[in-house]
C-alpha cells in the first residue's frame, strides 16, 4: 500500500478512536453499487479489498480507511445527440420549444440512458496517524480530498480538520534555495521544476531534465520568476514533487524502501499490505516533519497566524 500523493491535514481535536470504534462509526455509510437511476454513490469500503468486511485496518499506530466512489459514465455527446433528435422531431411538428422544455428533454434522455451506462469505481485511501494527529490522504487534487473529508464528517460529525500549511511562501523558499544553489539538509533538487511570474499567472516555464540550480534557471529567477513546483529527493529514500500549496505528488519510493518491504515477508496478501503500510506510514512520519521544518514550520491558525507550533518527530 504505497501512497503516490500526500494531502496532509491536522486533526484539531484529539483523535483517540480505536480501529474497532472507527469501524462501527463508518458502518452506517458503506459503499454500494449505483442503482439503475443513480449517477453516483459514495461510501466506505474495506481497505484490504474484496473478501474482507472491516472498514478500518490498523498497523503501527495508524488506521487506514478507504472511500469507494462509483459513478455512471454517460458521455454528454450521446445525451446531446439524442436531445437534438427529439428537438428536431418537435420542431417538425411545429411545436415551439422553450428553455424549460430543453431541460426536461435532457433529464428524460439522461434517465433513459442511465441504466445502460457503464459504472466506474474509484478508491481513495487515507490513514490517521494517531501519534502525530494527522490525516494523510492519497490524493493529488484538493477536490478529491474534500470529497473524502465530507464523507468522513458525516461519519464523525465532531472531527475538526485543517489542511497543513506553512508560514512562509513555499514558492519564495524554493526560489531562494535555487538561487543559492542549495536546499535544506536531506533534500536535493532533482531534474524538474516549473517557474511562474507572480504578476502573470499564465506565464509558466517548465524545466525538464535540467538542474534547478543551473545558470539558465537562475537567470529566470533573478528576472522575477518563482519556483512554484519542483522535484526533490529526500535522503535517497523517496522522490517527490512539492507544490506551492504543500501538496506532495508523484511520490517514488527508492529500491532501498522496496527491498525492506520484501524482507519483512509476504506470506499472505494481508502480510504484504501490512508491511507496505508500516513502511509507508513510517517514512512519512519522518519525512513530513523534516519537510515542514525545512519550510519553516507549520502555520498555526487557531492561536495566531504568526506563531509556530512544535513539530513532532
Amino acid at each position: 500500500m504505497w501512497f503516490k500523493n500526500i494531502l496532509a491535514y491536522r486533526v484539531l481535536n484529539p483523535f483517540e478512536y480505536s480501529a474497532e470504534e472507527l469501524h462501527e462509526l463508518l458502518a452506517d455509510l458503506p459503499s454500494r453499487p449505483c442503482g439503475q437511476l443513480e449517477h453516483l454513490t459514495i461510501g466506505w469500503a474495506p481497505p484490504l479489498g474484496v473478501g474482507h468486511d472491516r472498514l478500518t485496518h490498523e498497523a503501527a499506530g495508524c488506521i487506514m480507511l478507504a472511500l469507494r466512489k462509483e459513478e455512471k459514465l454517460l458521455p454528454q455527446s450521446v445525451v446531446r445527440e439524442q436531445v437534438q433528435q427529439k428537438l428536431l422531431i418537435l420542431e417538425q411538428e411545429g411545436r415551439k420549444v422553450s428553455a424549460r422544455d430543453k431541460r426536461s428533454l435532457q433529464e428524460e434522455v439522461t434517465l433513459h440512458l442511465l441504466p445502460r451506462a457503464f459504472a466506474k469505481g474509484d478508491i481513495t485511501y487515507a490513514y490517521f496517524d494517531k501519534r502525530h494527529q494527522w490525516l494523510i490522504i492519497n490524493a493529488s487534487r484538493r477536490a478529491k480530498a474534500e470529497e473524502f473529508i465530507i464523507l468522513l464528517k458525516k461519519s464523525l460529525p465532531n472531527i475538526q480538520l485543517e489542511a497543513i500549511t506553512v508560514e512562509n511562501s513555499i514558492s519564495r523558499t524554493l526560489t531562494q534555495w535555487a538561487i543559492e544553489g542549495k536546499s535544506a539538509e536531506g533534500f536535493e533538487f532533482n531534474d524538474y521544476c516549473e517557474l511562474h511570474d507572480p504578476r502573470q499567472a499564465k506565464n509558466v516555464i517548465k524545466c525538464l531534465n535540467q538542474a534547478v540550480e543551473s545558470e539558465e534557471v537562475t537567470q529566470h529567477l533573478l528576472a522575477g520568476k518563482e519556483v512554484f513546483r519542483a522535484k526533490f529527493m529526500w535522503r535517497e529514500r523517496l522522490g517527490f514533487i512539492l507544490e506551492n500549496d504543500f501538496s506532495i505528488k508523484r511520490i517514488q519510493f527508492t529500491d532501498l524502501i522496496q527491498e525492506e518491504a520484501v524482507e519483512v515477508g509476504n506470506e499472505t496478501t494481508v502480510d504484504q499490505f501490512d508491511a507496505e503500510f508500516v513502511l509507508c506510514s513510517g517514512e512519512f512520519a519522518a519525512f513530513l516533519p523534516a519537510l515542514l521544518a525545512a519550510l519553516d514550520g507549520v502555520e498555526e491558525k487557531i492561536v495566531s497566524a504568526s506563531k509556530k507550533v512544535a513539530i513532532p518527530a
